[in-house]
């Protein structure tokens, strides 16, 4: 079975993650026996809400903040992002800087678009966010996205 039919039969587990799963090499393709139970068990998981909230206050505020706000974006994405949300005011970190930055703290080269694009909403969120707080901010953006 492909990730595809395996994702409406395992309707709270995206297709993206199906295909993830399958990459990663956690799932095979087809599904076998094994692969059906564990995608079971991984749907009863998801959609109870307890089990979540459980495994989510594993991480700190800040990123499970970014997590839920920005749930598009992988790890470099998120420092990324973060790196320019926490600027001062008037301070300006260069692309070819943060690409430095991103080599230098998590040892890989991420590209110069991207870090135009995470710069573009970061410098968004900061135009929104004059009075309230920004993980507040963060959090109805993106409820307003759904």
């Amino acid at each position: 079975m492909e990730p595809t039919p395996a994702a409406e039969l395992y309707e709270t587990i995206p297709r993206k993650v199906m295909t993830r799963l399958a990459e990663d090499g956690l799932i095979s393709q087809p599904l076998v026996e094994s692969d059906h139970h564990a995608l079971a068990l991984l749907n009863q998981v998801w959609a109870s809400e307890w089990y979540v909230a459980q495994m989510n206050k594993t991480f700190k505020p800040d990123k499970r903040a970014m997590m839920l706000a920005f749930p598009d974006l992988g790890k470099v994405d998120r420092y990324v992002l973060n790196r320019y949300l926490n600027l001062k005011p008037h301070e300006r970190v260069s692309i070819k800087a943060m690409a430095g930055l991103v080599r230098k703290h998590l040892h890989v080269d991420y590209p110069e678009f991207k870090i135009i694009r995470m710069r573009q909403r970061a410098y968004n969120l900061k135009r929104f966010d004059r009075q309230e707080s920004r993980k507040r901010t963060m959090c109805q953006m993106a409820l307003l996205k759904e």
